[in-house]
Formats: C-alpha cells, structure tokens, sequence
C-alpha cells in the first residue's frame, strides 16, 4: 500500500492533465497560467488544514525563486492520515474552478 497520494491542481495549462502533471514532477511549471483561484485554493487548504502546509508544493522556499508559481498550481503529498481530507480538498478545487490529476489513480480530477 501507498504511503503518500500525490494531486496536483491548477486552473489552466497547455496539454493534457496527465502531461502537466509529468511536468509538474519535474519541477517545471512553464505550461501553467497564474490565477487569483489557485492562490485561493492554497490558502483556504492552509488555513483549513494547517498540517498540509509540510506536504505542499511549492512550498515557501520554492516561492523565494519562483513567486508566480504559487498562484499557477498546488502540488499535495497526502499522508495516509490526510486522505480523509481529500473530498473536502477535491470539493473546494471544484469551487474554485480548478483542474487536476491523481498520482495514485493515474487519472484527472
């Protein structure tokens, strides 16, 4: 079994959501359009769910070098305890419009 789920999240990018998500493994986030509700969803999990805050992507040193990114996704590496989280996190992705992929289940969201 799994120790960690990996979702990624973002509003908008070029390619499939398979491939952003490749990418996104990859550090590179160039396919990506920033957007005030991806900035949103990252706040409202952080704020809900202080615990997420070890397990996201990007993460605050990664914003020291690349501000924009925290506005064009939300990288998350679920512990098996944190995935009773997870339809309230898809739930709120939902509301705010975004897109995304599961790692485990190797399929959109």
């Amino acid at each position: 079994m799994a120790v960690s789920s990996d979702f990624g999240f973002w509003k908008r990018g070029v390619g499939g959501p398979e491939e952003i998500f490749g990418n996104l493994a990859e550090g590179d986030t160039s396919d990506l359009v920033v957007s005030p509700d991806v900035l949103r969803f990252r706040e409202e999990l952080l704020t809900r769910w202080p615990d997420v805050d070890d397990v996201l992507e990007p993460s605050q040193f990664d914003l020291e070098e690349e501000p924009d990114d925290s506005g064009k996704y939300v990288l998350l590496t679920l512990s098996v305890r944190q995935l009773d989280y997870l339809p309230e996190i898809l739930d709120l992705a939902k509301r705010n419009g975004l897109v995304g992929f599961s790692g485990v289940a190797d399929e959109p969201i």
